[in-house]
């Protein structure tokens, strides 16, 4: 009677050790990209929201301007990086001074409002918080434009602008939390009619 060994050969045992390595390393690279998926899905859905959160706020309260609580004219500054106006944030009758600005990568608010007596707008009192970040380098999300405008280019007043001829606003922001890695970088913009401005 011949004598038989059960077990395995060491080719056997090779061969199932490979095949079991290359199973656990498409599952883990399945995982990683999951948990990567998810993570680009999630980073992108928060940006939406932040920057829609961003416009809407904008839009409301540039929307509202009005000259400020010492008299003066409701926009004081028009530039691509920066608008300044007056607008009553707080429901208080008082116009806080309001400004919205580029910092490097982020878009900022800062908010004055007045005090003392005479009223004034001090600068060192300005309250200031982020809006939105990850702004694309150099970004310039103010555009205004004149009575003119009617949804496409007309009416752009180009920099330097003279407050006292803008009647609209475009604010886009691009916001790229990742540079040179996909997804493509997200773009939000809104326009603003200033109704204080209104031309009948």
């Amino acid at each position: 009677m011949k004598n038989q060994r059960a077990g395995f050969t060491l080719l056997e045992v090779v061969v199932a050790i490979g095949l079991f390595a290359m199973i656990i390393a498409g599952v883990t690279a399945f995982i990683t990209m999951t948990f990567k998926s998810n993570d680009v899905i999630y980073n992108q859905l928060s940006a939406q929201k932040d920057a829609r959160t961003a416009l809407s706020t904008i839009v409301k309260e540039l929307r509202n301007a009005n000259s400020s609580s010492i008299g003066s004219y409701l926009i004081d500054t028009a530039a691509s990086s920066t608008i300044v106006f007056y607008s009553d944030l707080n429901s208080d009758t008082f116009r806080e001074r309001v400004r919205y600005f580029v910092s490097g990568n982020l878009l900022k608010k800062g908010v004055i409002s007045p005090s003392g007596s005479p009223l004034a707008y001090n600068p060192a009192s300005e309250a200031v918080t982020i809006v939105a970040r990850d702004l694309i380098p150099n970004s310039e999300p103010f555009q205004y434009f004149n009575e003119t405008y009617n949804g496409n280019g007309t009416g752009l007043l180009l920099q330097p602008v003279n407050v006292t001829n803008v009647r609209y606003v475009r604010i886009t922001v691009v916001i790229d939390q990742r540079p040179n890695v996909a997804p493509v970088p997200l773009t939000a913009s809104a326009e603003v009619e200033i109704r204080n401005l209104k031309v009948y």
